[in-house]
Order: C-alpha cells, then sequence, then structure tokens
C-alpha cells in the first residue's frame, strides 16, 4: 500500500474510543474526523468533525457486515485521504482507500490468543502455556477469552469447581511477575521500539477490579536486565506488523516472558508521546512509507490512569480538566464498573507521577460521587 507524501491528510478515524489517536494525529498537524462511541469532550477540539459511532448490531450474527456498512457511510460522508480503524473495528473492510493499519486477516489471526501462544513458542519466545480444553488443566490457571483486550473475563480459577469453561475461553499457566509493555513502530520487515512502559492492573484506587488494564507510567522503572525492546522489535518485524503495535511482558524472578501482541494503537499512546516527546501517530503514518523512527529518549516520566465507576452514576459538571482525557459530557449515565474518564501525571520519576495520579484520582472521585447524589 502506497501512502502519498503529504504534509496534512484527510483522515477518518473510526473506532469504538478513538480519542488518543485522532488527538495525536490532529497534533501531528492533519484534518481529522472522527467517529466513536462516546464523542467526549476533549475529542471534539481535536477534530473537525465527529459523529457518534452506532453500534446497533455490531455484536449480531452478520455484524461483520453491518460494520463494513457504516464504515462505508461515513466514508462517503467525509471523502478522506485515508482510513484509521480504532479499537473494537481493527478487522473491518474499506474498499477503495488507503486503510492505516494491519491487514484485517492478520489483525483477526493475531488477536486469537491462542495462535499468539503457539507462535511464540515455535519462534522460540518466552511464552505461557495455553489449553483449549478443561481437561487435565494443572490449577490454578488464569481463565481468559479467546479473543478480547484490556484484562477483560480474565480470573483465576483455583480448582476445577471454580473453573466455569464455556466455549470460546482458554487457560493459562498462573505467572507471576510485573505487567510491562513496549510500543514498537513496525514497517512490515522492521521494528523499532519507541518506550519500555509499567502497566497498571487492577488498582483499587482507579475503582479497577480483577485483571482490568487501568493506565501506564513510561518509562518502566527499573528496566529489566533483559531489555525487553529488543525483545518485543524482533517479535514486531517477524510478524511482519505495520504501524503502531505493542507487545505485554510479564516481568518474572526467570526473566520476562511474553503475555500478548496487541497489533493496535495502545492505551500507553499518551504516556509514551508525553515521556518522549514523539508523535506516535505520525511515526505510525510513516512506517506505512517505509519509515521508522529512531529510539527516542526520555525526557520526563508520565502517567496515564483509567478510572472506573463504583456505581451507576451520571455526569452532573464538566470534568474537563488540563489533566483529564477521555472526558465525558455533562449529563452522561456511567454504568458500574465502566470508565469514567483518564488521568494524566507527568514528574521526575514514577514515585511522583503515582503520587499525582492518586491525589488526581481522588478528587474525580469526590467530584462524581458529590455530583450523582445532587
Amino acid at each position: 500500500m502506497k501512502i502519498r507524501e503529504s504534509d496534512r491528510m484527510k483522515l477518518l478515524i473510526i473506532g469504538i474510543n478513538i480519542r488518543h489517536i485522532a488527538c495525536s494525529a490532529s497534533r501531528a498537524g492533519h484534518e481529522v474526523y472522527a467517529v466513536d462511541g462516546y464523542c467526549d469532550l476533549d475529542l471534539e477540539s481535536c477534530a473537525e468533525d465527529m459523529a457518534l459511532l452506532s453500534r446497533d448490531g455490531m455484536d449480531d450474527p452478520g455484524g461483520a457486515d453491518r460494520i463494513d456498512e457504516l464504515i462505508s457511510e461515513h466514508v462517503e460522508r467525509v471523502l478522506p485521504d485515508a482510513v484509521v480503524l480504532g479499537p473494537g473495528l481493527e478487522e473491518a473492510r474499506v474498499k477503495g482507500l488507503p486503510v492505516l493499519n494491519n491487514p484485517a486477516e492478520k489483525t483477526a489471526r493475531i488477536s486469537d490468543k491462542l495462535y499468539q501462544a503457539r507462535w511464540l513458542e515455535k519462534n522460540g519466545f518466552p511464552f505461557i502455556r495455553t489449553e483449549t480444553s478443561a481437561e487435565d488443566l494443572n490449577f490454578p490457571v488464569m481463565v481468559k477469552p479467546r479473543q478480547g483486550a484490556g484484562g477483560v473475563g480474565c480470573r483465576i480459577a483455583e480448582d476445577s469447581s471454580r473453573l466455569e469453561w464455556e466455549e470460546g475461553l482458554i487457560a493459562q499457566e498462573v505467572v507471576s511477575g510485573r505487567a510491562a509493555s513496549v510500543s514498537v513502530i513496525g514497517d512490515g520487515k522492521d521494528a523499532r521500539a519507541l518506550a519500555a512502559n509499567e502497566q497498571l492492573i487492577g488498582e483499587s484506587w482507579t475503582g479497577a477490579k480483577g485483571f482490568r488494564y487501568c493506565g501506564n507510567i513510561t518509562p518502566l522503572e527499573p528496566l529489566p536486565k533483559n531489555y525487553i525492546a529488543n525483545m518485543a522489535e524482533r517479535i514486531v518485524a517477524r510478524l511482519g506488523l505495520l504501524g503502531s503495535n505493542g507487545v505485554d511482558f510479564l516481568l518474572t524472578e526467570e526473566g520476562p516472558v511474553v503475555v500478548e501482541v496487541n497489533c493496535r494503537f495502545q492505551g500507553s499512546l499518551d504516556t509514551v508521546e508525553c515521556a518522549t516527546g514523539i508523535n506516535v501517530f505520525e511515526a505510525h503514518l510513516n512506517s506505512f512509507r517505509g519509515l521508522l523512527p529512531s529510539r527516542p529518549a526520555i525526557k520526563c516520566t508520565a502517567g496515564r490512569a483509567i478510572i472506573y465507576a463504583p456505581r451507576s452514576l451520571e455526569i452532573k459538571e464538566s470534568l474537563l480538566f488540563p489533566w483529564t482525557a477521555d472526558v465525558p459530557r455533562p449529563g452522561s449515565r456511567i454504568e458500574r464498573d465502566d470508565p469514567i474518564l483518564s488521568i494524566m501525571a507527568k514528574g521526575s520519576n514514577r514515585g511522583e507521577v503515582l503520587a499525582r495520579l492518586k491525589d488526581r484520582a481522588a478528587m474525580i472521585r469526590e467530584l462524581t460521587t458529590c455530583s450523582s447524589r445532587r
């Protein structure tokens, strides 16, 4: 796929939640037309125009055809130079225009956690033993959906009585370690790591439960002895991935273990940009022209945390601050355990950033609790 050289492109960015992608593209100087499921307040400042993504029928049989039709409708309305498919739509098909994503077939294959585990084993990378049957398991096991993201649906089964097995699940060996990720840009043949990140998983101060993903701190401190950026580059290059991709790790006492490969923009985009000064979307776009960035230097420590609703609530007032993102509009209804918004912080080290994130999380909890009771 040839992407024309241009200082400014007209882009249709469409997905369930695309604020991070759209705002990065806007900061890079592109003309952004946004379609997503939330139309958050801060997305409005990044886009020339935005529309609400209708999710009716997406999960029904034939939902893929409905998604393709929906994208075609927005393409005809916007007439963009290229399309960027965001979360939830990366496997959709777009005809007649450049699509700045990995091919749909490859994305579908690599998003399968069973395929990933088998591929990692075959190619000599440290992997987590994965089973597709409830038979002969060595408990405890991590049970998770074969498809999915963000830690949704992941749980530990201590014994067979708690397994609750059903079609579409896999069981993995329980591995203990520090959660980390590497943000990588690939050009289909080679790859370059932008940053290694700490992952925040199930942090109670964010309201997240279980193994729910709730943010990042960039850079990862301290870096492991076996620098995971090199391994992430080899994985992305060998898979032939394009653009922005991520590799998740668990850092164990025996060394890093690969958890999964995400062939899409990651939630760490904000912290990577803040910590390095690089524009992730422009690096993503340039990879489709065969250009990879140099590994950027770290300029500061940056953090993002997703705050989850402790109960169903209504947003009564604006939560738009210089340090908030993914900000819902007043009048929005947030269901229990759903994300309310994201908070950001930066500083000179991890401890400083984490303290600021926790202070701001407490402020958001107070604002939303008081607001919902009025």
